[in-house]
């Protein structure tokens, strides 16, 4: 699924949810169109490296 977003140059990008802090523990995601457009859903905001994380990502490129 992600090889093919991928080749349709859809990601789904992580944010931090503070600016300028090294080691942010919590991120937001939204999907990257071709570059141009920027979808975002609701900013739920989720801990870096956890199951939960990885899992919203799966189904937000099962959504793009």
């Amino acid at each position: 699924m992600r090889e093919a977003c991928w080749y349709e140059e859809i990601y789904v990008v992580q944010k931090p949810t503070k600016q300028g802090v090294y080691k942010c523990e919590e991120v937001t995601l939204y999907i990257d169109y071709k570059g141009k457009t920027k979808i975002k859903g609701k900013e739920i905001p989720y801990k870096q490296n956890s199951s939960e994380l990885e899992n919203k990502i799966e189904e937000a490129y099962k959504y793009a």
